[in-house]
């Protein structure tokens, strides 16, 4: 199932393992920008806390991760949006080293999409790095609408816009 679930409390040291593993990965090709202080357990807690990460499981463990939260940090960016009442910023999309390579990102977006949509959700936020170049392939493979590239917290980065 590419839907991903709301993750729990329970899920929490998963995902932090998860995340570690795809930033060693990440910064072995030199395309990561997170490492030991991000995202961190503090990151976690707050996503949890808020409702806003999401996993994907696979026999049982967590292979995929996502946070949909409200897009504060967009809004102010100076990127020309489509005006929707309900939008969410996708962001910290992470997938499991031992599952890239395999179509599986793409599958699990469009599922978390598909789980948005059905949340009545219209609009999908996001960024992505613009060194990062398998996301950005997975990104405008999925013909979403790209839109002003920006800078936030350093980093440079490519807008990208799906409209549920």
């Amino acid at each position: 199932m590419n839907r991903p679930e709301q993750a729990t409390n329970a899920d929490a040291a998963e995902v932090l393992a998860l995340y570690r593993a795809a930033a060693a990965a990440a910064n072995q090709s030199g395309h990561s920008h997170w490492d030991e202080d991000y995202p961190n357990a503090q990151t976690i807690r707050d996503d949890l806390e808020n409702g806003y990460l999401y996993v994907w499981r696979e026999d049982g463990e967590i292979v995929a991760a996502i946070t949909y939260m409200h897009p504060y940090d967009l809004d102010g960016l100076g990127i020309s949006w489509t005006p929707a009442e309900r939008a969410v910023e996708a962001c910290r999309f992470c997938l499991s080293p031992s599952q890239q390579g395999r179509g599986r990102a793409k599958a699990y977006f469009l599922g978390g999409m598909e789980l948005l949509r059905g949340k009545g959700v219209q609009s999908m936020r996001y960024l992505c790095a613009r060194d990062n170049i398998a996301a950005y392939k997975i990104y405008t493979g999925l013909g979403h609408r790209q839109l002003q590239n920006t800078e936030l917290h350093g980093v440079e980065f490519y807008s990208f816009e799906a409209l549920l």
